[in-house]
């Protein structure tokens, strides 16, 4: 089931939430790259930080909410249960995205990341954003993590709505302590 929300929305408020909750302000604006630019990055955003770049790619979640998921029905994710959220990653033979993410996470470890919300709807996504918890209720994972992409079938993350992740935070929390 589609979350009723665009990632364009999604990174606004991701973004907007996460630079007016973090202790240090940016230097200077975030810089959203255009189209050719995410082609080269891919990357959808650069916060710069003082000191701790960090960079994301943002990505839109499905609810899956029946046991006929594949998750489930496969028997391939042990503890998963319905509903979940179920995000979609770029195929390798479709696209270098998760490659030039690596690259990057090469030059710039752990500042660089995959974030998606755990927000079931458009209601409840209104809600977190007047609430300023867009941020806190979306799972960030840097590239580390997930390691190369091994095949050019469909790959998708399942995530538990219970989950609660606050990597991201914790990285830039860290980071900025040590300048």
């Amino acid at each position: 089931m589609k979350v009723g929300y665009t990632e364009f929305s999604f990174g606004y408020a991701f973004t907007e939430n996460l630079i007016r909750s973090s202790s240090a302000a940016p230097v200077g604006a975030p810089v959203f790259p255009n189209l050719i630019q995410e082609g080269h990055s891919g990357v959808d955003i650069r916060i710069n930080f003082p000191g701790v770049p960090l960079f994301f790619q943002y990505k839109l979640p499905e609810l899956m909410k029946r046991g006929t998921a594949f998750e489930i029905a496969s028997g391939h994710c042990p503890g998963l249960s319905i509903p979940f959220f179920r995000i979609a990653m770029m195929r390798r033979d479709v696209s270098r995205q998760h490659e030039l993410l690596l690259r990057l996470e090469a030059r710039y470890p752990s500042n660089v990341f995959y974030a998606a919300p755990c927000i079931a709807n458009i209601s409840d996504f209104d809600r977190s954003y007047n609430g300023a918890t867009v941020a806190r209720q979306s799972i960030s994972s840097h590239q580390g993590i997930l390691g190369p992409c091994q095949t050019t079938k469909r790959t998708a993350l399942p995530i538990n709505l219970d989950w609660q992740l606050d990597i991201l935070l914790e990285t830039q929390a860290h980071q900025s302590s040590n300048i």
